[in-house]
């Protein structure tokens, strides 16, 4: 419940304001002079403050900085005849968020305490959303306990503070635009934008467009001003994603940025200052690119400043059964035998690749738990048994038969639930021998209980 707090040295001003408040559904309390006001507040916690301006001992702009030192974000609604108006504003300027002059009528008054209140909702709401931004975005988030990732990890706390320009290496799929996000969220200006821009996704006069914006009649379709990417982002990060896929044209134009942090809208000749921390991404060599003078020298030595490489999925395979358990969500169970062929492929898509296999896994599985005749036949490499052309027949056959064997027990397992003795009764086997194989291939039968 929203907590105001009433100071007027005039006992019939406070009870009128105390009455016509809580009949709005608010809790109330009234002080006549500002030093008792100021000893409540500091042991009380109020969300509004409303007080009158000339009072004995101490006017409403002293108690008014008194309230700010507090810090704790309480608003105050100052009164005051008309004679003090020019004080009243005085008092705007070092913090009041509104004034009203006395007499005032009641809707006056509970029009600028809704006013004050819908103000607190919306910066409540913006903290809510920006801690859950940070949440999702925080570099806490970024699943792997491969040394490659704590490597990661490392690099996004050093440069997350700093101003430093960050190129994300790695491969698609690898997750850099996740990266990029936790730079900027661990860093001074996430209360600000980011904005995210693929350069390979817009053909070079839309992505100038998008990037720098434009004025009316720059072009055949330009029909009104547009801001652009670089304006909106201005206090924050912008992050291009594969920046090698930029034309020379705009390379030039993002030097300039980098160097002067102007911008210049398509069609216009007056510049706009902007402050952007800017964070790029390639899956491609630029020093190759360079040499084939394609991608600028000058715009690399720019955006290389901190260079990151975000390792691929093959790299850091022990995380593979932790992304699994994520992707899943507790959806469904994974065949010991899946996380195998799981872990075996080579993943060229990567993480992101990982997570959409999941999730077919998850849709196409009709029990409670992925079994490998689940694995899709559209992608050979996964398939069970799949062994190198230049590895020795014994050495192949025997491989192929402790994947069967292994898969074998899991089956016998999963249609029990779990229970051991059914399961050998189903294998043919006598209890004492299937325990044996379950140890000998590491099947833990726990896994199967429904």
């Amino acid at each position: 419940m929203t907590r105001i707090l009433v100071v007027d040295d005039d006992t019939g001003s406070c009870s009128f304001l105390i009455k016509l408040l809580e009949k709005e559904g608010f809790e109330t309390a009234a002080k006549n002079t500002p030093s008792e006001a100021l000893a409540l507040f500091r042991d009380n916690p109020f969300d509004l403050v409303i007080t009158d301006f000339y009072m004995p001992g101490m006017n409403g702009l002293e108690l008014l900085q008194e309230i700010k030192k507090t810090d704790t974000g309480a608003d105050v609604i100052m009164m005051t005849a008309y004679a003090s108006v020019d004080n009243a504003v005085e008092a705007m300027r070092k913090g009041a968020y509104d004034y009203i002059v006395k007499p005032f009528q009641a809707d006056d008054l509970l029009l600028s305490v809704r006013r004050v209140l819908e103000k607190r909702r919306l910066a409540e709401e913006n903290r809510f959303l920006r801690e859950e931004l940070e949440k999702k975005y925080g570099f806490h988030n970024i699943m792997g306990r491969a040394p490659s990732m704590q490597k990661l990890f490392s690099s996004i706390k050093k440069v997350a503070d700093s101003e430093a320009t960050v190129l994300l290496i790695g491969e698609s799929g690898t997750g850099k635009e996740l990266v990029s996000k936790a730079v900027h969220y661990a860093g001074r200006r996430k209360n600000k934008n980011f904005v995210a821009v693929n350069c390979s996704a817009l053909p070079d006069t839309l992505l100038e467009s998008e990037l720098f914006g434009h004025v009316k009649g720059a072009f055949t379709g330009a029909t009104e001003n547009k801001q652009g990417l670089l304006e909106y982002a201005d206090g924050g990060t912008l992050f291009l994603d594969e920046i090698a896929d930029t034309s020379p044209a705009v390379q030039a134009k993002l030097l300039r940025v980098m160097q002067d942090k102007k911008i210049r809208k398509l069609g216009d000749n007056r510049e706009i200052e902007v402050d952007i921390r800017i964070i790029t991404a390639t899956s491609k060599d630029l020093r190759k690119l360079i040499e084939e003078k394609t991608f600028r020298e000058d715009l690399f030595y720019r955006i290389n400043v901190f260079p990151i490489t975000v390792p691929s999925l093959r790299e850091r395979k022990e995380d593979i059964p932790l992304l699994v358990e994520h992707f899943l969500k507790g959806r469904k169970r994974m065949h010991p035998a899946v996380l195998d062929a799981l872990m075996d492929y080579g993943w060229p898509g990567n993480v992101r690749e990982l997570e959409n296999m999941v999730e077919r896994l998850v849709v196409f599985a009709s029990g409670e738990t992925v079994t490998p005749e689940d694995l899709p036949s559209d992608t050979p490499d996964m398939s069970l048994g799949k062994i190198a052309p230049n590895v020795p027949y014994t050495e192949a056959r025997g491989r192929i038969l402790d994947e069967f064997t292994k898969s074998f027990i899991g089956r016998a397992l999963q249609q029990t639930g779990g229970n051991v003795t059914r399961a050998s009764e189903i294998a043919g086997l006598d209890r004492a021998n299937f325990q044996r194989l379950m140890r000998r291939h590491r099947v833990d039968p726990s896994q199967y209980k429904q």
